[in-house]
């Protein structure tokens, strides 16, 4: 496969080098995660990212699927120099002629290692947050925390402060789940101000309450002494 270009043509959005972009981290795979997340709105590209001493990564969100000859055993926990660039899907005749791997073993790794100690920037810490579907812990690397933190999860409406404490684990690993799955598309969230739940990977505004007015004499002297 040839090297990402860096510059802009008819098939190809620009690839992004470090510093590159202000935008983007300029660390490992929080960089690619964030760029994977727009992804699922280009169904006619691909993700190709270049991690120092691998070859090159090739990521179909649309097919779900991935190309890339380093084993799930060998990826690495925080990659060197990584450049991460866009490119139409028909461009590669890797992903057009043979079939890839399924993608939630590599987003479950990318999930795991990115935004190190802190939630992804697209969650809010006081959400709440529940499976709508149970991954397959028997293709991921996985300890005991993380089935224990699953299974409340798969069970419960928590934040992740709450699941920290339920599980008895370190907020830093129930905030790195949460990335995880949410990156995996089968989390989803709920505000603390609306009542409705909606993919924990897109997130909605918040609709601002409606003021109620004040009520006064005895109906609210009779709600303030229910309220005690």
């Amino acid at each position: 496969m040839e090297p990402a270009q860096e510059q802009t043509t008819t098939e190809q959005a620009v690839t992004l080098p470090l510093g590159g972009d202000p935008s983007m981290p300029r660390f490992g795979w929080t960089r690619v995660a964030m760029a994977l997340r727009p992804m699922w709105d280009a169904p006619d590209e691909v993700l190709r990212v270049e991690v120092s001493g691998h070859e090159p990564l090739l990521v179909d969100v649309a097919a779900d699927a991935y190309w890339w000859t380093t084993s799930t055993a060998d990826m690495p926990v925080e990659p060197g120099d990584v450049r991460v660039g866009r490119e139409a899907r028909s461009a590669d005749a890797v992903i057009t002629g043979t079939p890839g791997t399924e993608l939630h073993t590599l987003l479950w790794h990318i999930g795991l290692n990115s935004f190190p100690g802190e939630l992804a920037w697209w969650l809010q810490r006081d959400d709440r947050y529940r499976l709508v579907r149970w991954p397959n812990f028997t293709t991921l690397a996985h300890t005991p925390d993380h089935v224990r933190m699953t299974s409340l999860l798969g069970y419960a409406s928590l934040t992740v402060d709450e699941l920290a404490e339920q599980a008895n684990v370190a907020p830093a690993e129930a905030r790195r789940l949460v990335t995880a799955f949410s990156l995996m598309r089968i989390l989803r969230s709920e505000s603390p101000d609306v009542a409705l739940a909606r993919p924990a990977f897109q997130r909605e505004s918040t609709p601002q309450p409606t003021a109620v007015p004040a009520r006064g004499g005895l109906f609210r002297r009779l709600l303030d002494r229910l309220a005690r």
